[in-house]
């Protein structure tokens, strides 16, 4: 039974071990200078710390990303609803790096920044 316990210790804290550990995944430079460029602006507009535009211009750059494989992969209202989607998740994961007065601005500023697209209409 100490064994059980002990292996099912083990396995567990190793889990959580590598839960934590983030894995760098190399961005395109392309997408690295929007990022920036995208942070830059918010730094100013949301008076962020060093600290939290480190982690606000990752968020981006990973958002950017999921953004530019929609665009690629749907059209029309369907790639609206996609990118309103993935927005949404930008904005959650956002709430985690900024203060609650910050984020309510952040929410007020993004679509004039960050607008979603446009469909043309045939």
């Amino acid at each position: 039974m100490k064994k059980l316990i002990l292996i099912l210790s083990f396995a567990f804290l190793g889990l959580t071990a590598q839960a934590q550990i983030q894995y760098i995944e190399e961005k395109p430079q392309y997408i690295e200078k929007q990022a920036d460029s995208l942070t830059k602006i918010y730094t100013k507009k949301l008076g962020l710390t060093p600290k939290q535009d480190l982690l606000f211009k990752s968020n981006v750059a990973d958002y950017l990303i999921k953004r530019e494989e929609i665009k690629k992969n749907y059209k029309g209202k369907k790639m609206l609803d996609q990118l309103y989607i993935v927005s949404k998740e930008e904005s959650g994961s956002m709430s985690e790096v900024l203060t609650e007065y910050q984020f309510e601005l952040y929410e007020k500023i993004k679509p004039s920044i960050q607008p979603l697209a446009k469909v043309d209409q045939d």
